[in-house]
């Protein structure tokens, strides 16, 4: 292997690293209700689909986890895992699954939610960021009941 094969492949595992990160902070920054930090993980003209509504550009995604998410989910604790990226120069694509406990505040429950988010992400001044991030709900389930008896309650 060539000295630039291994700054390659070097560039290429720091990258998937950078954007499991991505994703670990995504987590973080819900669950502490933190905007400002979720909002600076998305690119200027990004898109944002929450699985409870679509959002554009950064005005969106900030309308969004400051605006329309606090009412609806007064706990959250994301548990990511099983991500799989590819990384393809400056833009890569990006899968989890994430499991959160929530406390549900319409209906007063404590839910189960599992999701499966898919981002595309590129790379802007050495930093990786989310152009697109979609969240498909597989299951949203009160903690007493389970998937099983009842799949969907949102």
């Amino acid at each position: 292997m060539t000295l630039g094969e291994m700054e390659a492949r070097l560039t290429r595992l720091e990258d998937i690293e950078a954007i499991e990160q991505l994703g670990n902070s995504y987590a973080y920054f819900v669950d502490a209700g933190n905007w400002q930090g979720m909002v600076s993980l998305f690119t200027e003209d990004c898109f944002y689909d929450s699985g409870l509504g679509k959002y554009e550009g950064k005005d969106g995604v900030t309308k969004f986890f400051r605006d329309d998410l606090p009412p609806v989910f007064s706990f959250s604790a994301h548990m990511v895992h099983n991500p799989t990226i590819k990384v393809n120069g400056n833009q890569a694509t990006a899968q989890w699954y994430s499991h959160v406990p929530v406390s549900h505040n319409p209906t007063k429950q404590a839910l189960w939610i599992l999701a499966q988010y898919n981002a595309e992400c590129v790379k802007l001044g050495g930093e990786w960021k989310f152009k697109t991030f979609i969240s498909k709900i597989l299951y949203a389930t009160p903690f007493d009941e389970g998937w099983v008896k009842t799949q969907m309650c949102l």
